[in-house]
């Protein structure tokens, strides 16, 4: 059937025929010869695989905390106050604070939390721990936090120093988390990677045969300490 096609202020256009015919059920709308570019295809596969990257390694380290389950395979369980060794270091952990403090990120006010103890080194160079190397989470969880930073000496001397220096007796170590302003009082989970010496070279890029101490696997330390509240930091 022929039908006329008209323009939008009415005059006659051109015929256009109508099949009064029924739709062939087996007729299908037509694809696209080329077919997706591979450029897409990767762009799909990012979009998809790293945020399930992302959740793999954050459920990991919700298990390793005590959540969901608990993984003693690969935890080791430490007393607060009692020395451990992981690595090259002494350690010990026996205090843990909680302030709060003005943010200067996603939140406006935060929780600090920072964990006290003493590292000593049983190197042959001077080094310390990295502070990626520790996580902490709370009964509250306030969520599964990496350390911010990782201090040797006092924290309150300009001139403390940036590394442990092998075979002298233990020193201080702060290690410092935050914490977003819901977390509450009580306990936290604290827990220290396990540390070995290797090239690591497809976590850091470093140059193949490079060796070092490193956290590259998923087994931990973890101890649970007290938290005690001191007055907020208004600085």
């Amino acid at each position: 059937m022929t039908a006329p096609d008209r323009t939008t202020d009415g005059a006659r256009g051109a015929s256009v025929w109508l099949d009064d015919a029924p739709v062939d059920p087996t007729w299908a709308a037509p694809q696209d010869p080329d077919g997706p570019t591979p450029g897409r295809n990767r762009r799909r596969v990012l979009a998809i695989g790293v945020p399930i990257l992302a959740v793999i390694v954050l459920i990991g380290a919700v298990f390793a905390l005590g959540g969901f389950r608990e993984r003693d395979d690969t935890v080791t369980d430490i007393a607060g106050g009692h020395a451990f060794t992981n690595g090259p270091y002494d350690l010990t952990f026996s205090s843990a604070t909680v302030q709060q403090a003005t943010g200067y990120g996603k939140y406006k006010t935060i929780q600090k939390v920072v964990v006290t103890g003493t590292v000593r080194n049983n190197g042959d160079k001077a080094m310390s721990p990295s502070s990626d190397w520790f996580l902490a989470d709370g009964i509250s969880h306030g969520g599964v936090q990496t350390a911010e930073s990782a201090i040797i000496g006092d924290p309150q001397l300009f001139d403390r120093p940036m590394d442990v220096a092998p075979g002298l007796p233990p020193v201080r170590i702060d290690v410092e988390f935050d914490f977003p302003p819901t977390f509450k009082d009580g306990e936290v989970v604290f827990a220290m990677r396990r540390v070995t010496y290797g090239t690591h070279s497809y976590l850091t890029g470093a140059a193949a045969g490079d060796s070092y101490w490193d956290a590259s696997g998923s087994d931990l330390f973890r101890l649970r300490l007290h938290l005690t509240r001191i007055a907020p930091d208004d600085y």
